[in-house]
């Protein structure tokens, strides 16, 4: 009997000693998996900076263009969430009625071009508007000569024309009214509607 309560005795400190060896190695387990833990956490961080990267493209080229439109007289800037849009009066770039680029013109249009080649991807826009004067065909047609003659001057200096899709809206998409309240014309809000708008897409990263 005393044999027995030996063995008994032995066996219990073995298992002791088993489960506390198992504690340890718990408990070391544990502090292990502790840095892998904050390595995660720091991950977690770092892609929450994501958004403030796009939005830092985004304040780029909206601050180009903005920039642009300080430097040179007719132009004028929009954004939204996928492009920021250059408008260029159509007075500045041509002749009444005419689709021919004024040489005056020609500085302006090569800034627009090296802002142009500075967006690394997407279409690149070009479209002709015209004010309400003449008939819907008429101005449709004078808007795509203007866009097709602007999008021709800018491949001739630099432009990829694979990149570059010329529209033409004529008097569909006015941005100031052509006449008054009382009807009467509006030279102000005829000269804003004749322009042609460069769209340039924002870069998603």
């Amino acid at each position: 009997m005393a044999w027995a309560n030996r063995c008994i005795l032995v066996l219990a400190m073995v298992v002791a000693g088993t489960v506390g060896s198992f504690a340890e190695d718990y408990k070391r387990d544990i502090r292990d998996l502790e840095p892998t833990v904050l390595d995660l956490k720091a991950t977690v961080l770092d892609l929450t900076g994501l958004p403030s990267d796009l939005g830092g493209a985004v304040s780029d080229l909206s601050g180009k263009a903005d920039d642009l439109a300080a430097q040179h007289s007719g132009l004028s800037v929009k954004k939204d969430g996928t492009s920021v849009r250059i408008a260029m009066t159509g007075d500045v770039l041509f002749d009444f009625d005419k689709a021919d680029i004024q040489p005056a013109a020609e500085p302006t249009l090569a800034d627009i071009a090296r802002l142009i080649a500075s967006v690394p991807q997407g279409t690149i826009g070009v479209e002709g508007h015209t004010d309400s004067k003449g008939s819907a065909r008429y101005n449709k047609t004078l808007s795509l000569q203007r866009a097709t003659t602007v999008a021709d001057w800018l491949v001739a200096h630099g432009a990829d024309k694979q990149r570059l899709a010329v529209k033409a809206l004529g008097d569909t998409r006015p941005v100031a009214p052509n006449t008054r309240d009382d009807g009467s014309d509006n030279p102000d809000g005829r000269a804003l509607n004749r322009r042609v708008e460069f769209i340039l897409p924002i870069e998603k990263q």
